[in-house]
C-alpha cells in the first residue's frame, strides 16, 4: 500500500490518498476544495478512485465531498451510521460555524459500522469525539487512518454536545490493541505509531 497526504483547506486537515500495486485507490477524508495538487497526482498515476472514506461528519473533514464526487462520480462514499446525519446538516457538521457556510451532501453514500470491510481496510468503531467516529485498519500494511481519535502526542477534543470524553478514552485503549508497529494517520498531525502513542497514553494514565 502506499499513502500519500495532501492538505485542501485552511484548516490544515489531513487528507489521505491510498493506493495498491493495481492502482485501487481510496480517498480519506477532505477538508475543501483546494484539490489541484490532489487530482494531479491521481491523473498522473493513473489511480482509480473507488473509496471515498469519512472518518466522522465534522466539516473540516467532509466539506470537499461534493467536489470530490463530481470528480469521482463512480466512488462510493462511506461515513459511519451515527454520523451520516451530519451530511446533510450545516448544524450538526459545523460547517455554519467552523466555515461561515452551509455545506450539505445530498448524494448518495454507505453507512458503515465495526468490522464492516472497505477494499482491504477494516471498521474500528472509535466514538468519543464524535458518536459515529470510525478508524480504519489495514492489516496487511499494518495502516492506521484515525481521524480525531488518535493524534501524534496527543488525541481529538471531546467537548463537543455530541462528544464524550469516556468514550473517547475507551478508543484510545482500544486502538493501543493494535501491533505496535502500526502506523498512525490522523487527521491533524504527522504520522505516529500505535507502540508510540501506547507509551504516551501510559504516561498520562489513559492506559495501563
Amino acid at each position: 500500500m502506499n499513502i500519500k497526504t495532501f492538505l485542501t483547506g485552511g484548516f490544515q486537515t489531513n487528507t489521505y490518498l491510498v493506493w495498491d500495486e493495481n492502482k485501487i485507490a481510496y480517498i480519506f477524508d477532505c477538508e475543501g476544495e483546494r484539490t489541484g495538487a490532489l487530482e494531479e497526482f491521481i491523473k498522473t498515476n493513473e489511480l482509480d478512485i473507488k473509496y471515498i472514506v469519512l472518518t466522522h461528519g465534522h466539516s473540516d473533514h467532509i466539506c470537499g465531498l461534493n467536489l470530490l464526487k463530481k470528480l469521482y462520480p463512480k466512488a462510493k462514499v462511506f461515513i459511519g451510521q451515527e454520523d451520516s446525519k451530519c451530511l446533510g446538516d450545516a448544524t450538526l457538521n459545523h460547517s455554519n460555524y467552523i466555515f461561515g457556510i452551509d455545506f450539505e451532501y445530498k448524494e448518495d453514500f454507505i453507512e458503515v459500522e465495526e468490522d464492516d470491510i472497505i477494499g482491504e481496510f477494516k471498521v474500528i468503531d472509535t466514538p468519543g469525539h464524535t458518536r459515529g467516529s470510525k478508524s480504519f485498519f489495514c492489516e496487511r500494511a499494518k495502516i492506521l487512518i484515525s481521524g480525531d481519535t488518535m493524534f501524534r502526542r496527543s488525541f481529538g477534543r471531546y467537548d463537543f454536545p455530541d462528544s464524550s470524553g469516556e468514550m473517547l478514552f475507551n478508543s484510545l485503549r482500544k486502538l493501543c490493541k493494535l501491533p505496535k508497529d502500526t502506523i498512525v494517520y490522523s487527521g491533524h498531525t504527522e504520522p505516529t505509531t500505535i507502540g508510540e502513542e501506547k507509551i504516551y497514553l501510559k504516561t498520562i494514565g489513559i492506559v495501563k
